[in-house]
This record gives structure tokens, sequence and C-alpha cells, in this order.
């Protein structure tokens, strides 16, 4: 996204502020999306973030290895006494009374190098190593359901854009005849043949045409408008999209109760919450074994001398077995809390399970609507097609009125308006239902109803 803003501003400042156009095909506008869309960003954070957490976990049984270096100043007797023995310069004169009493000020420099290694912990870092295993999986499965909304929003925006643009042409159609039986109109009313009511009602159908062709010119810029928002694409570049139809999908023959199988098998978002409750649960076992035995292994080494070097060394190697016996019962607390989150997920399971059923559903049966909505508007089209062929040969021989002439073109317009909208919920449908059945994937582009 950087080097995308990086460069469209400098393009930006040498064109005067202008906005940078680029068509996309929808592959093109999809893989935009991907990279640059704010909720693919997210989830991909939150993927890093899973990621990270699960290699801090591991690091918890791997060795530390610590060095430090100190250097004090004393007139305590015991300091005193202490650094002769650790400087190995102990004498008979260090015992006498007055030297004990007053020995001066020690100075003592110490460098420690240190190992200590956690070799048994009760259970509790093989558990939070389960537990970020669980929620890298839910991370990445929650970025896949992400991936797959965005496909789904880019592929609807970007056939939105498409049935505006036939909706423009359907437009277009009706102005030009609307425009035409005006001046038809106007010619027939200035020889007397027909009365000045024809010529109002041509003059109100070409009003009429026009604020529809305002209308779908304002759709266009809408759906252009929503496919930018969907593919994430900053202000300063202008979407185009080149000519494309969009095809007839054939509606799936399959019964809804399989693909609501599918979908149980394939959402990515129940494997994420899924993975969720795993990891709370595996994190409240880590905190109960926190309560256990704890074993670690250590290891020092240290150098004494009034001046930094590494002389009169020392070592020291040993085990420390150590139980907690009153916490105040935080592990435990923290145990049930994170329980409860669990069986909260749980819950969200559920109520996930219901919800996917009613998407696919939904998908399913919009999708079989719009199919036979598509075809009585298909077959609509043909039929006010030639009822407008009819009208116009009556009209030219004067055997109908004007108005029946608008009439039937009207009546035509109104049939593909009605064809384009049940062909955009056909097409739209079939990426929902893939979006909800969790098997939305780009090498399915091809199949979704865009002809490119």
């Amino acid at each position: 996204m950087k080097p995308l803003g990086m460069a469209l501003g400098i393009v930006l400042g040498l064109t005067g502020g202008q906005a940078i156009a680029r068509s996309f095909t929808l592959s093109q506008a999809v893989d935009f999306a991907i990279v640059h869309n704010s909720m693919a960003r997210m989830a991909q954070a939150k993927r890093g973030a899973a990621r990270a957490e699960f290699k801090l976990a591991g690091d918890q049984d791997v060795p530390q290895a610590s060095v430090s270096y100190g250097y004090l100043f004393s007139n305590n007797p015991l300091e005193a006494l202490s650094a002769e023995l650790e400087r190995r310069q102990v004498s008979a004169a260090a015992f006498t009374p007055s030297t004990l009493n007053h020995p001066g000020v020690t100075k003592l420099g110490t460098t420690t190098l240190s190992l200590s290694w956690p070799v048994y912990s009760g259970g509790a870092i093989d558990a939070d190593l389960r537990a970020g295993r669980y929620a890298r999986q839910a991370a990445r499965s929650a970025a896949l359901r992400a991936r797959q909304a965005i496909m789904a929003q880019v592929i609807q925006s970007y056939e939105g854009v498409l049935v505006a643009r036939q909706g423009l042409a359907v437009a277009q159609k009706a102005v030009t005849a609307a425009r035409r039986h005006a001046r038809t109109a106007r010619y027939l009313y200035s020889r007397g043949r027909i009365v000045r009511s024809d010529a109002l009602t041509a003059s109100v159908n070409l009003g009429a045409s026009e604020d529809m062709l305002a209308q779908a010119r304002g759709n266009v810029r809408i759906a252009l408008d929503n496919l930018s928002a969907a593919m994430g694409a900053p202000a300063a570049l202008a979407i185009e999209v080149p000519d494309a139809t969009l095809k007839v999908v054939p509606v799936p023959d399959q019964d809804v109760a399989r693909f609501y199988q599918r979908a149980l098998a394939h959402r990515p978002d129940l494997a994420a919450l899924r993975a969720e409750a795993a990891a709370a649960r595996a994190q409240a076992q880590a905190a109960r074994d926190r309560s256990s035995f704890q074993v670690h292994l250590m290891a020092q080494t240290q150098w004494f001398s009034e001046t930094p070097g590494l002389r009169h060394n020392a070592w020291t190697v040993g085990a420390v077995i150590s139980k907690s016996l009153y916490d105040g019962h935080r592990n435990r607390d923290q145990a049930d809390v994170l329980e409860e989150r669990a069986a909260e997920l749980d819950a969200q399971l559920a109520g996930l399970r219901a919800r996917i059923h009613d998407e696919v559903l939904r998908a399913y049966e919009t999708m079989r609507i719009a199919m036979r909505r598509y075809r009585i508007a298909n077959a609509n089209v043909a039929r006010a097609r030639q009822a407008v062929a009819v009208t116009q040969v009556r009209y030219g021989e004067g055997r109908t009125i004007l108005l029946d002439l608008l009439n039937a073109e009207h009546g035509l317009v109104q049939a593909r308006e009605a064809r384009l909208a049940a062909l955009y919920s056909l097409v739209a449908n079939r990426a929902a239902l893939a979006e909800a059945c969790g098997t939305l994937k780009r090498r399915m582009l091809s199949t979704l109803g865009v002809a490119s």
C-alpha cells in the first residue's frame, strides 16, 4: 500500500492533483483488494500476532543465559571479608579484631555468567504451546474467511458495475426513442394531424426518459464507488472496468441440505471459533499447571577482582524444585475465567451454525428465485419487443394513437430492467452461496457469471 500511495502521490503532484485512472479485470480487482482492503490487512496483522505469540510460548522452555558486571565500594566488615574470600586473598591478618572491625573501603568488581533451564513446569509450558498452536490456527482460518468475504464483496460490486452499465444502455435507448417520438409528434401537430395532448404526452415521455438516463448515470458512478471501496483503493485512484457481459449461470440442482453440510465442513470461521475455544481450554490448563511442581536447572560462574578482569573464578551448578503453596487463588481463578471464555465460544459456535444455515438457505433460494424471474423477464422482453414492433406498424398506418406506442416502449424498458435485476441477483447470489459454504476461491472467478 505504501509504494502505491507514494507512487500516486508523485504522479498526482505532476498532474495537478487529478485522479489516476486504472482499468481492472475481475481477477485483478480481487487481487488488488486482497492486498489493500483494510479487512485483509487487519486479518494479516492478527495472523502475524498469533505467530509471534506461538513463538513466545515456545521460547518458555529454552535455556536462558545472561551476563552482568557490577562494581561496589563498601566499608561493611562482612562485605570486606567476603571480598577477600572471593578474591582468594584471605590471610591470618584478616581475622584480627582491628582488621575485622575497621576494614577500610573495599573495592570489588564482579563478572557473572548465568544459565537457567526450566526442565519441568507441571505441563504449563506444553499447554501454552498447545494454546499458541490453536491460536495460530484460529488466526489462519479468520484470515481465510476475511479473504472470502472480500472476494464476495468485490465480485458483487464488480457485477454491479456491469449491470449498472447495461442499465445505462437501456436508458440511452429509451431516450433515443423518446426524442424521435417527440420530434415526430411536434411535426405532426404542426401539420394538424394529431391533437396537442399527443404532442404534450410525447414531451412528457421524453422528460421521464431523460430523468431515467440521469439516474442510470448516477447508478454507474455509485457502482464504481462501491467497487473502489470494496477494493480498498485510495482516493487518488479512479477505478475503470473494461467492457464485459454477465453470463447466465446455472442454478445448482443439489438439495440445500448438501450445501449446508458443505458449509459445516468448510467454513473457515467455524474452524476459527473451534480453535479459539481449544486455545482457551489449553490456556486454562496451563494456568492450573503453574501451581504444580517446577524444576529449574541452573549454572553460574563468577569472576572477582579489584579491577575489571576475569580473575579468581567461582562456579555453582544446581537444581531448584519449587511449588506454589498459596497464590491467593490467582491461577485457579484465571483458569476459571478461561474455561468460561471457552464456554462462551461454544455458545457462539452454536449460534454461528444457525446463522450459516440461514445464509446458505437465503443464497440458495434467492438464486433459484432469480433464475425463475430471469426466465420470465427474458420472455417478457421478447414479447414486449414484438408488441413495440406491432404497435409501430399500426401507428404508422394510423390505426392506433401515440400513447399506445409510448406505453408499448415503456413496457419494453421495464422488461429489460427487470431482466437486468434478475440477472444481477442470479450471478451475485452465486458468489454469495459459495461464500456461505466457505468454498469461494480465486479459481472460481471464471464460473461466477462474468465473461471477460
